[in-house]
């Protein structure tokens, strides 16, 4: 069976374009096509097939559909130039043709981007992959969520240069709560782990899921210590967590409290148009998005070969391993 991707119309109406879809859908043409490879023009022919309502003018059907080719195009091309090594894809230099580069071996970096332009594609957010046979199965989905956690964890040991500890529930070593949370503190050394009785009894993670940490050199608080959330579902925004480490956390859980201030980060699978991304920031803290954390995976490669323990980055190769096999399920 050949699946066909779908790219939905209203998203190209009234002279609006979703650029990021559009370069989305000629992403993942690429990434499932046996040839490895996209035609650019393959998104105007998205549209016409899913085209219902009549448009005005010829030209001026013509004229938006060709300018939502060149912006897709735009955007691949500004991806290439952010991600650099950690993007998968390349456009030939006519602009016609985006192809796959990771057909015979994949990095980290570009697994973190796969994985993270898959997620951004699950029914709840997108419909270009509902119909297809390409589509996760419950299961991989699930998969698909913990692999993006593994990669969170990487990218803000980059982000901030030294360890990170995979902390959101459920943790993969098992640990409970104050376990994995004393495990973390006897390392920082700032603050001590001792519930408030008004604490929650049985805490998953706070809303916590993954914590970092850059020690100084004198091993004194006043550190760069970042706390972030981890979030794949349409409802993302939702999910600050600004108030929760700049107080609540510290509040709960230790006594005396730690010194050093939390830094919240947020860390998504999505790109995010530039114009709303201020906002975005306003609301949640520092953001790791599709174009931010695949080259800080890649940094982290540089990190574990100075001796800086990463949880779970040992389990990246996992991923590589999984994203093969789930490219070769279907041509597209």
């Amino acid at each position: 069976m050949v699946d066909v991707l779908y790219l939905p119309t209203d998203s190209f109406s009234d002279g609006r374009g979703d650029l990021d879809l559009a370069a989305d859908y000629l992403e993942l043409t690429a990434f499932f096509s046996p040839e490895n490879m996209a035609l650019s023009q393959s998104v105007t022919e998205a549209i016409e097939e899913a085209a219902e309502e009549d448009y005005r003018s010829v030209e001026k059907e013509l004229n938006e559909r060709e300018e939502t080719v060149a912006g897709a195009i735009a955007r691949i091309s500004k991806r290439i130039v952010i991600l650099g090594e950690a993007y998968p894809f390349k456009l030939d230099k006519t602009g016609d043709v985006v192809s796959f580069l990771g057909s015979n071996s994949l990095s980290f970096s570009q697994a973190a981007y796969l994985v993270s332009l898959v997620l951004s594609h699950l029914r709840s957010v997108s419909p270009v992959l509902s119909e297809t046979s390409v589509y996760p199965t419950k299961e991989e989905i699930k998969a698909l969520r913990k692999y993006f956690q593994y990669f969170a964890t990487a990218g803000l040991a980059a982000e901030i240069g030294g360890p990170a500890w995979s902390f959101g529930f459920p943790r993969p070593d098992g640990a409970n709560f104050i376990d994995k949370l004393s495990e973390i503190w006897r390392k920082l050394q700032d603050g001590r782990v001792s519930p408030n009785p008004s604490a929650p009894r049985l805490p998953k993670d706070d809303q916590v899921d993954v914590f970092a940490w850059r020690q100084q050199r004198d091993g004194l608080p006043g550190f760069l210590l970042a706390a972030a959330q981890v979030a794949t579902g349409k409802n993302w925004k939702d999910k600050s967590i600004r108030c929760q480490v700049s107080g609540v956390f510290a509040s709960r859980w230790f006594n005396p409290q730690p010194v050093t201030t939390m830094v919240a980060y947020h860390i998504i699978p999505f790109t995010r148009p530039d114009n709303k991304f201020r906002d975005d920031v306003l609301v949640l803290g520092n953001i790791l998005h599709r174009l931010r954390l695949p080259y800080r995976v890649m940094e982290a490669e540089y990190l574990v070969q100075r001796g800086v323990v990463i949880e779970t980055y040992e389990k990246l190769a996992q991923v590589v391993t999984w994203l093969q096999d789930y490219k070769h399920r279907v041509g597209v």
